[in-house]
């Protein structure tokens, strides 16, 4: 249900909150990845790139899958369990984090308790996007990995572990000294 429309006639504005998602009016300047972080006979993941804004970085991550020689109702239960990875509570799920130079880890966790209102104490990492499309035979999915603020200086770690799937924690790396240049370079999309 909408909420209601304001005194002028039309819907309330709300404030984004920067550690939600990447700001919406401003154009990101791309970096190329295309580094395979993990592959399975069955499972792939790659990260693909970063869209880097002024304020943080959205990670580009793809995860492939295919049938092989499941059963049609394999198929389906397995393509269940790579739709929805991300909760909490199940140790054999995706997880997804970044290491920092500076030596802060950040995770990709839905903790409980608190507001999504209150500001993270440092960093924080969110999912921004995911979407997917398969066939019969193939399914893929597109994660965005939010984070704000912008890195520090030194490596920057992208790390992933999906044990129900037979991914061990694996780790790409990425120059954060790189990433805060390409964020001056980020324009608005209006003036």
């Amino acid at each position: 249900m909408d909420p209601p429309p304001d005194e002028s006639g039309g819907f309330p504005t709300t404030e984004q909150m920067p550690w939600w998602r990447p700001p919406e009016d401003e154009l990101p300047v791309f970096l190329s990845v295309g580094e395979r972080m993990a592959v399975t006979p069955r499972v792939a993941v790659v990260l693909t790139g970063a869209r880097v804004f002024r304020s943080g970085v959205e990670f580009r991550l793809e995860r492939h899958f295919r049938r092989g020689d499941l059963t049609q109702r394999e198929w389906q239960l397995e393509q269940w369990g790579f739709h929805g990875p991300l909760g909490p509570g199940d140790p054999g799920r995706l997880r997804y984090g970044v290491a920092l130079g500076d030596g802060e880890k950040v995770l990709l966790d839905f903790p409980g308790g608190g507001s999504p209102f209150d500001e993270p104490p440092l960093r924080s990492l969110t999912q921004s996007d995911q979407t997917g499309s398969g066939s019969a035979d193939y399914y893929r999915s597109y994660d965005g990995l939010w984070l704000w603020p912008l890195p520090p200086e030194g490596p920057l770690e992208v790390v992933l572990e999906w044990p129900e799937q037979g991914i061990p924690e694996t780790r790409a790396v990425l120059d954060g000294g790189r990433l805060r240049e390409l964020a001056a370079g980020v324009t608005s999309i209006w003036d």
